[in-house]
């Protein structure tokens, strides 16, 4: 058991003993303000079942609260709660030894045995470009498998990539017209001569982007257009050969700069899925939803009701024959349980605003009697100062420019501080605080939150940013510089060192906490949490840096200090790492 549980855990056991009531060990929180104590109970529940005032049964607990063979030193009463507070050596010796004896298991537990999770992230549409809102698609899902995977689960990171579909048709569609070419005629000649006339430079996901929008465009005014681009969807679905050959040398234009940008961002997928997979299998479930009654034909579309769970309609296959997402989901989740037979669930990472149609898919799979649970996990929008973007109008920022802006602020304010540095240093450095201000800026609100990108914010050294907790981590590991000491934690020394500093204590019930930390965040799917324990965790390294003299101090508490020092950096590294973030040697 961890110190932070035993903790609360004894003061759970002193109570329900004194009371002659149960008091689970959940019941405790943190005060809002430490110098009233490390714990408080509220007496709000036992006062009402004792029909006693709140403040007074606190002040006759505190009175007769004994507090031997527990590290309570003082218990007081102020207002309802109980304050508990522990004593300084105690908790920071404790807390060490824990620290050292799980190493980089710290904070991990066997909550989820084994089992395996299924979570699906990382899923752009090919033939358009890639953004800040996928960003936080990617962001969110790297954290949430590193916290699922540290509770004991088997997680298990995939992708599903749409690469066919209404939107690839109408890029397509455009790129053909635009380089003069007849669609309904499109020939392997055509073919040919249009990839001639491509320059090499601009064979990219952002090229292709442009077209869709420039194609929006058009259609918006010409709306017979979209008999055309039907055509060229039912080209794409019926696999004719001058259309798959575009479609796969387009779509690797694509793939191309996702995959370079998972490498960017530490992105790792087991098994990436593609729509092109099962869009064979989905015609085919159509057809036998339609054969159970689960579906049904309606004004030459087909559809599902779902009505009666206040769902609206499903819809799987429009009037000309071309299939929606729907039944493409269908397929995928089939062929997920065929390649995963023993997962126990899955996550499903996307935008919020795709909330009611995972709950209509999800209806849908219970009628078609799949059991495995799958689980939605919606995020917000990211939006910049200017406002919210949209690839259909063409005024979205590319994840390509908007890493580069950052990258290059970042170096720009390095430069300034260290001019003496080599360019290499200052890159490498640069890249290190630019991917921190971005998926620390992500990660620290809940994902049900709209997160506004400020440039200035989120690279500064003050706040709740992870440029201020990397510099956190990197000021303990100057402790073990100047002291001429290796960055492990110093092991074989004494445990009964008279630690003495309030700040000691602080920072030792924090790094005390970490392990429920992580254990929550797993169990909420909420990076946030983590991500508020690393600011608040490098306020404490702050602090302890300020007023804990380490350098100064000799022998036994020199060594004890330096022990708690890199116990701290070891726990705060371990936690940006939850968040897909990297500390520097040297800011």
């Amino acid at each position: 058991m961890s110190a932070w549980n035993g903790w609360k855990q004894d003061i759970a056991k002193k109570l329900s003993d004194q009371l002659g009531v149960q008091v689970a060990p959940g019941e405790m929180v943190i005060p809002p303000d430490t110098k009233m104590g490390d714990f408080a109970f509220g007496c709000f529940r036992l006062a009402k079942e004792q029909k006693k005032s709140p403040t007074d049964l606190a002040q006759i607990i505190a009175q007769e609260f004994k507090t031997q063979g527990t590290d309570i030193v003082v218990v007081s009463a102020v207002g309802p709660y109980v304050n508990f507070q522990l004593a300084i050596g105690n908790v920071v010796s404790r807390v060490i030894q824990d620290v050292e004896k799980m190493g980089e298991g710290y904070g991990a537990s066997p909550l989820g045995a084994g089992n395996q999770i299924l979570i699906e992230y990382a899923n752009p549409n090919t033939h358009k470009e890639m953004h800040i809102g996928h960003l936080r698609n990617f962001v969110v899902g790297f954290s949430i498998v590193q916290l699922i995977k540290m509770v004991g689960y088997k997680a298990t990171p995939i992708s599903y990539i749409n690469d066919v579909g209404a939107n690839v048709a109408k890029c397509l569609w455009f790129l053909v017209k635009k380089y003069n070419f007849d669609p309904r005629i499109f020939s392997e000649q055509d073919y040919q001569k249009l990839l001639s006339d491509v320059p090499q430079e601009i064979r990219t996901a952002n090229h292709l982007g442009m077209i869709y929008t420039e194609a929006t465009v058009y259609t918006d005014t010409h709306p017979e257009a979209k008999e055309e681009i039907s055509f060229v969807q039912n080209q794409l679905e019926a696999h004719v050969s001058v259309w798959e050959q575009l479609w796969h040398e387009t779509r690797q234009w694509s793939l191309d700069e996702f995959y370079a940008a998972f490498r960017d961002l530490g992105v790792k997928i087991e098994r990436q899925f593609f729509e092109s997979e099962v869009i064979d299998r989905s015609q085919t479930i159509v057809d036998g939803l339609l054969k159970q009654g689960i579906a049904k034909e309606s004004q030459g579309a087909l559809i599902i009701d779902l009505e009666e769970k206040k769902l609206g309609v499903a819809l799987l296959r429009k009037s000309d024959g071309n299939l929606l997402y729907f039944p493409k989901d269908l397929a995928l989740a089939e062929l997920k349980m065929k390649e995963y037979p023993s997962f126990k669930s899955g996550f499903i990472i996307t935008d919020v605003r795709q909330s009611f149609y995972f709950k209509q898919l999800f209806e849908v799979l219970k009628r078609m009697g799949i059991k495995q649970a799958f689980q939605f996990v919606g995020y917000e929008i990211v939006t910049l100062k200017e406002g919210v973007m949209s690839s259909r109008k063409g005024n979205i920022v590319t994840y390509e420019s908007f890493r580069d802006a950052v990258i290059e602020y970042a170096r720009k304010e390095i430069v300034e501080r260290h001019a003496d540095w080599s360019k290499k240093k200052v890159d490498d450095i640069a890249w290190n605080l630019a991917m921190a201000g971005i998926k620390f800026g992500m990660l620290k609100q809940d994902n049900d939150k709209v997160y506004t990108f400020d440039l200035e914010q989120a690279l500064s050294f003050d706040g709740a940013t992870g440029p201020y907790c990397q510099y956190a981590a990197t000021r303990l590991g100057s402790i073990f510089k100047k002291a001429k000491r290796s960055l492990e934690i110093p092991r074989q020394v004494r445990n009964d060192i008279a630690f003495d500093h309030e700040s000691e204590k602080r920072l030792a019930l924090k790094l005390a906490a970490f392990p429920s930390i992580v254990e929550q965040a797993a169990k909420e799917l909420r990076p946030s949490i983590v991500a508020q324990w690393c600011f608040e965790c490098s306020q404490s390294i702050n602090e302890f840096y300020r007023d804990v003299p380490v350098l100064e101090s000799t022998g036994d508490l020199l060594e004890g200090r330096l022990r708690l020092v890199g116990a701290a950096r070891q726990t705060l590294i371990k936690g940006l790492d939850l968040l897909g973030i990297s500390v520097p040697e040297e800011m």
